[in-house]
């Protein structure tokens, strides 16, 4: 498959790629399709009269009450969408269709507007499993940097399978994301499992992970959502870590059609079983070291190919 080989994406200039220039909006139909609340006849009193910032580029459709918010969108998001894939050596692609990024900053308005407490990221698809829309809310009460990078990776994501026609894993989908966010938010993650293992709670291993659907997960308890993010993360910094990019990709490739196949063929390990005495293992020490700040901030971070 193309997206086995290696590439070196270089950087050009600091200019805007939005397609036009920021605007001011008032009642976007945006908000207006996405909000229940406000279908129902109800604006809220917070956004009467507020002018929301919005503005188009070749693959984002981006709205923000924030105006500083907007501006630092508008200067990076398409380079951003480029990064989530380039770090693990995927090619950059073009979305099927624009991705809307509605941003809100006041926890309170956006659980108003769209009965969410978090973030959250909606790609709809057709009866053919083609994409027709992909959403995201972004509850964008924190840095751009810190909260952006994560749901764009489930966009990209599943863009880049689409473009490729290849299924990947829902492990893939949240591993890879959230090692695409902020470094306090992956020693979180990582350092949370300790508690687990202390307390011999229930952890997801290979098997768990592998064959997890995004149908599966979306029903999963808050917690346990929580232990497969964790299980997940480490998961995805193990194979990438300790068996390089090339198996990484090939395990991405096989996720679906053979995962214990594919873990078999790619790792070198016998059986799910026997794959698990490293991986917890590997679990067990990472964990404790990244909670007592042993673990150096690059080993838990992915770069471009060459620069690992």
């Amino acid at each position: 498959m193309k997206f086995l080989l290696s590439f070196v994406i270089v950087f050009i200039a600091a200019t805007s790629f939005a397609g036009e220039q920021i605007r001011k909006v008032q009642n976007p139909i945006e908000v207006k399709d996405e909000s229940s609340f406000i279908k129902a006849g109800n604006v809220p009193k917070e956004i009467e009269g507020l002018q929301w910032n919005r503005w188009t580029s070749k693959n984002f459709v981006v709205l923000a009450l924030n105006d500083n918010y907007a501006k630092y969108l508008n200067d990076h998001l398409e380079l951003v969408k480029t990064w989530t894939l380039a770090r693990w050596g995927l090619f950059d692609v073009d979305f099927s269709v624009p991705c809307k990024f509605i941003c809100v900053d006041d926890p309170v308005l956006f659980e108003k507007l769209f009965k969410l407490k978090k973030t959250k990221v909606e790609v709809r698809r057709d009866e053919q499993g083609r994409i027709k829309e992909t959403v995201i809310f972004l509850l964008a009460d924190n840095s751009p940097s810190h909260s952006v990078p994560t749901p764009l990776t489930e966009v990209t994501l599943a863009e880049f399978g689409q473009k490729y026609n290849a299924n990947f894993g829902h492990w893939t989908y949240r591993g890879m994301s959230l090692l695409n966010g902020p470094l306090d938010k992956i020693r979180q993650q990582i350092s949370g499992m300790k508690t687990s293992v202390n307390a011999d709670a229930p952890i997801y291993f290979s098997k768990g992970l592998l064959e997890m659907t995004k149908e599966k997960y979306a029903v999963l308890p808050e917690d346990q959502k929580e232990s497969f993010d964790s299980a997940a993360v480490i998961f995805c910094l193990m194979i990438r870590k300790e068996f390089g990019q090339e198996k990484f990709h090939h395990m991405m490739q096989d996720a679906i059609t053979e995962p214990e196949n594919g873990l078999k063929r790619w790792s070198g390990f016998e059986s799910y079983d026997d794959f698990d005495k490293t991986f917890k293992r590997y679990l067990i020490d990472l964990s404790r070291e990244v909670a007592e700040k042993k673990t150096p901030d690059r080993y838990l971070q992915i770069y471009e190919p060459g620069n690992d």
